[in-house]
């Protein structure tokens, strides 16, 4: 679950999630959601491998988000589906499912530049939950 969170000149989201590997996923899929439309209703045939090194979860999460985004922007790959093997001790393996961006079959909805360390969050909240905060600069 996420839900976008105003921002001067910039956009974020909060996402809420059962479990870490839940978060991570919630995320990459809110900032897809934000940049195509219809993300969701693709049927993904390539996949991409993800793994990405960080010294805290704030870290992590910038870096999981900004590898996404650099997938997307270099090999112009609309990742619909993301998964994640491994994370902890500053690590994450996983991977994302996606298919080449075609301007006739995809409406980009806004762009993203930068997934920013600005306001990053990333808790376990009492009840074992887990949120996060971002913010994107477009």
């Amino acid at each position: 679950m996420y839900q976008i969170i105003d921002h001067t000149a910039d956009v974020g989201i909060r996402v809420e999630a059962d479990s870490l590997p839940e978060l991570f996923i919630e995320a990459a899929s809110a900032m897809f959601d934000l940049m195509i439309e219809h993300r969701r209703r693709l049927i993904p045939s390539i996949e991409v491998p993800i793994s990405v090194e960080a010294p805290s979860l704030d870290q992590l999460l910038v870096r999981w988000l900004s590898e996404l985004l650099f997938v997307f922007e270099n090999r112009r790959l609309v990742l619909s589906s993301f998964w994640i093997d491994e994370i902890g001790g500053g690590r994450l393996f996983g991977s994302a499912k996606g298919l080449k961006f075609d301007a006739t079959r995809h409406a980009r909805k806004m762009e993203i530049k930068a997934v920013t360390y600005h306001k990053i969050r990333v808790e376990q909240t009492g009840g074992g939950r887990w949120l996060a905060e971002v913010i994107f600069d477009i």
